[in-house]
């Protein structure tokens, strides 16, 4: 099938997911302390039926069984050897049950380990995890990559450049959110959307975690981002635990029932998650056929975002932003020098105190190499909430930095920059960053 005939369908019209495979897998015997994707080669006729039962209960899309086919995880499982052939059969399996009537979407959920500073896992780490598993289900026939049930917005942006910069297939990012309305890591909607949405994701949404009506105020704070359809899977209602059983008590009728507000809010692709069963898919296939699907509308406003707060430039005044420069502050520059970045990072918790709303780093000057921007942005978004204004002269720096920005940064081209301005731009650009003048400085 076409690549392009999945976004340009999601464009025009509500297309349904598939449910849980967890859920029929446990039906067909797995037990809890099995590996799923184990499955794609010990027992692929029941992973093909499952399958199946989706297409025919009406999926206009099926995903692989796939979710936690990263080599880490697999390596609990004493199955690394085998990442590329999970991934692979999983995939291949899926596009042998689909075939031209519909889309496959490779599931890939988290690897399972905290980012740095929390934990031990390094972006670098996450990406190339990823682009293994990217590449398997790709070469299995995949016409897209789902990443979902993130809780990470920095993890999510190293699946999502492993994606992108691996493959040319469309991209899904979904995020799991509490029921205090943020992720495990504190990223609100509003700012999840932003952030996806400027590094490149072809369609964004939520999924797990929490139900149908839980989700559905999830989906318009993310519609606020504006100008991409959004997708979402909810669970089965809120699990409860029966006679030592996780178990899911909403019907397929009441989980289906709020389809309509879910379309009005820039939904275009709908499924389910833990507890649904192609029961569920019917009910939505029902509920979603003959539904008016409105026209997606861009409203996003120009804005600069951290991984947790997203900032609107209009208005912005010089007196709001906090500044770390190194041209003008000998003692940084000191620091800097002695990789003392425990005072730095002191300065930019000051500055959060005093309540400003962004934060300007420029340490061109400074000694170190290419990546001591990247470093210093790095170490600060550990302790700083508000989002970033880097300013820099080498474009290979502003790389390095951007990368490994949770969020979706200002950038300003500085006047000594002038000579490579096309690359400072373009790399601003393929990060999704916001090119701001300098005379938002003062």
């Amino acid at each position: 099938m076409d690549l392009k005939d999945f976004l340009t369908l999601a464009g025009k019209k509500v297309l349904i997911y598939d449910g849980s495979k967890g859920t029929m897998l446990q039906k067909f015997g797995m037990s809890g302390g099995e590996c799923p994707e184990l499955w794609n080669i010990e027992h692929s006729d029941v992973v093909k039926k499952i399958y199946s039962m989706y297409k025919e209960a009406g999926s206009d899309v099926i995903q692989t069984n796939t979710f936690q086919g990263n080599r880490l995880k697999l390596e609990q499982y004493s199955l690394a050897d085998k990442t590329y052939e999970l991934n692979y059969e999983g995939a291949r399996l899926a596009r042998e049950v689909m075939g031209k009537d519909g889309f496959v979407a490779a599931s890939i959920g988290p690897i399972g380990k905290l980012f740095e500073p929390s934990g031990e896992l390094t972006f670098e780490k996450a990406y190339d995890l990823f682009k293994e598993q990217v590449r398997a289900v790709a070469d299995g026939g995949v016409d897209l990559i789902n990443f979902e049930t993130f809780t990470d917005i920095a993890e999510l942006r190293a699946a999502l450049l492993a994606a992108k910069e691996e493959t040319d297939l469309p991209v899904i990012c979904s995020v799991a959110f509490e029921a205090n309305g943020r992720t495990l890591m504190g990223t609100d909607p509003y700012t999840a959307a932003v952030v996806l949405k400027s590094l490149g994701a072809d369609m964004i949404g939520t999924n797990c975690s929490l139900g149908p009506e839980h989700l559905l105020d999830i989906v318009k704070a993310m519609s606020k981002a504006g100008g991409i359809p959004l997708a979402v899977k909810p669970n089965a209602g809120l699990p409860e635990t029966v006679d030592g059983n996780v178990v899911y008590k909403e019907t397929p009728e009441r989980f289906s029932s709020l389809a309509e507000e879910y379309v009005k809010s820039g939904v275009r692709l709908i499924g389910g998650c833990c507890g649904t069963t192609p029961d569920f898919i019917k009910a939505l296939r029902e509920r979603i056929d003959g539904i008016e699907v409105p026209e997606i509308q861009d409203r996003a406003e120009k804005v600069i975002s951290s991984g947790v707060k997203t900032l609107s430039v209009d208005g912005l005044e010089p007196a709001d932003i906090g500044f770390i420069d190194a041209r003008k502050d000998t003692g940084l520059l000191e620091e800097l020098k002695n990789a003392d970045m425990d005072a730095v990072a002191d300065r930019a918790m000051d500055l959060s105190c005093d309540g400003y709303t962004a934060v300007y780093i420029n340490i061109d000057g400074a000694e170190g190499d290419e990546k001591l921007l990247a470093q210093v942005a790095n170490t600060l978004q550990s302790y700083v909430r508000e989002p970033f204004i880097l300013e820099t002269c080498n474009a290979k720096a502003l790389d390095y930095a951007l990368r490994l920005y949770k969020g979706k940064a200002g950038v300003i081209i500085p006047d000594t920059g002038k000579d490579n301005i096309e690359e400072l731009l373009k790399t601003a650009g393929k990060y999704g960053s916001t090119v701001l003048d300098r005379g938002i400085l003062g």
